[in-house]
């Protein structure tokens, strides 16, 4: 509405009463009130340390998707089925879908409504004659955001949008570290059948040279016995193994929306036990908080309740909403009627019993638990960081120790064979030499898986290159 039709309306209306002028004068109160209704929000700054306690290696923004570093197609293939299929994701696209709406709505309420209505109708009702008439009504309002509450509650859901997306964002990421851990069981169950079976074909040839022996008479009934336990003992432990392998079989088709029996031929294959081709991306503590989806979903979700605060805070404040109508009637044989209205309407909350106050106590405190709860998902990052730093860089020490072990063991099981051969050692030496060989490959197996999942861990703690 122009200035200058307000000011004909000013004319029209007379010279200004005590009423009219209260109400004028009221305008700038109410004016200065709407300025201090409204809550503002500074995002929190997280107090973390420089750098992390233990050797990270440097942040890259260029570097390639995580599992890349295992250079494995296999797994490059379950990861994309998971981020295409995993119903954890799926589930999380419908809550954006939800939570966008929820912003529409918001954005809906700084809106005018308008509305149209019809009638018609054909009756004698003073018994005399026959009378036809039809209406049309176009109606509107139009709440005026003068306190910020409409402002609020569009930032409220605006920020909720926003951690609707990084909930998404983390679901990928468990999804992925899921698939990659599944698949690194699988390989770690796949290579200790395979060692056990090596150590079983190895202990049959031990019985095999200790028949030969007793047949020679260089060895006894109680010999054969223990080379044959021996065998049985080696046996006895594939089935928990091959169990192992089934279950990981398992696990990737629930985290990829497949059937078992579609991923076993491809994964029953030997692929060997994957090993990262690079380090993880790790950087300083303020690169994890900026990239770990769920402190940056913890910091939107504190943005909204502190934003409800400011909804609760203007329901303290008048509200004024802005109506009118305009209702053409057509009467046939009795011309046309039309009739309209236009005017503000002012609610003035005086008495709520408390409940304005409880609502905005609650949405105070639900706020303050926000904060809380953003703080803690910082120290738990800096803390699955440093713990993932920890066991990466000692389980590089522990792989390399380990393979000098089985190295050292496979030597003496060799040396203990030809001693055996000539009469130097008894049977238990090389029954000794056997287990421990065994132990010791299945010791380096569990390091590499080891060493792998801590790789994953790490890469998922500081949100490296999430892919997706």
């Amino acid at each position: 509405m122009t200035s200058n039709t307000l000011s004909a309306r000013a004319r029209r209306a007379g010279p200004l009463t005590p009423n009219r002028r209260s109400l004028l004068l009221g305008v700038p109160a109410l004016l200065l009130l709407a300025a201090c209704g409204q809550t503002s929000y500074t995002a929190p700054d997280a107090d973390i340390a420089p750098k992390f306690d233990a050797a990270a290696p440097a942040r890259s923004q260029t570097a390639p998707v995580w599992w890349s570093a295992f250079r494995d197609s296999r797994l490059d293939g379950l990861i994309q089925q998971g981020l295409s299929r995993n119903l954890s994701i799926a589930e999380a696209a419908a809550v954006i879908d939800e939570a966008e709406a929820g912003a529409r709505l918001a954005r809906a309420a700084d809106l005018p409504n308008v509305s149209v209505q019809g009638s018609a109708s054909r009756g004698n009702p003073e018994g005399a004659r026959v009378v036809e008439s039809s209406a049309g009504s176009l109606s509107t309002s139009w709440m005026i955001d003068l306190f910020g509450g409409n402002q609020a509650a569009r930032a409220a859901a605006i920020a909720e949008l926003d951690a609707a997306r990084l909930s998404a964002d983390a679901a990928k990421l468990s999804v992925t570290s899921a698939i990659a851990l599944a698949y690194i069981d699988l390989r770690y169950y796949q290579e200790s059948i395979s060692l056990t079976r090596r150590s079983i074909e190895s202990r049959r040839q031990t019985l095999s040279m200790t028949r030969t022996m007793v047949e020679a008479g260089q060895a006894g009934r109680l010999e054969v016995l223990q080379a044959e336990q021996a065998v049985a003992q080696a046996e006895a432990g594939l089935p928990a193994l091959e169990v192992g392998f089934d279950q990981a079989i398992n696990r990737l088709a629930t985290l990829t929306a497949s059937r078992s029996g579609t991923l076993r031929p491809n994964l029953t294959k030997g692929g060997g036990q994957p090993h990262a081709r690079f380090r993880p991306n790790v950087g300083v503590p303020a690169d994890v908080i900026r990239a770990r989806p769920d402190v940056r979903m913890a910091e939107r979700r504190f943005a909204a309740a502190t934003a409800r605060v400011g909804v609760a805070e203007a329901a303290f404040y008048p509200s004024i909403q802005l109506t009118g109508n305009i209702t053409p009637t057509n009467l046939r044989r009795g011309g046309n009627v039309t009739t309209w209205g236009f005017g503000p309407q002012i609610n003035l909350p005086i008495f709520s019993g408390g409940a304005n106050q409880a609502n905005l106590k609650g949405a105070e405190a639900r706020a303050a638990q926000a904060h809380v709860q953003w703080r803690a998902s910082v120290l738990n990052a800096v803390e699955e960081v440093e713990n993932g730093l920890v066991s990466y860089n000692r389980g590089s020490v522990n792989v390399a120790a380990q393979q000098r072990l089985v190295d050292s063991t496979n030597q003496t099981l060799s040396l203990s064979r030809t001693s055996y051969e000539a009469g130097e050692v008894d049977l238990f030496r090389i029954l000794d030499a056997e287990r421990d060989l065994l132990s010791a490959r299945q010791a380096l197996a569990t390091a590499n898986r080891t060493l792998a999942s801590d790789f994953v861990r790490l890469s998922i703690a500081a949100a490296a290159n999430p892919g997706g």
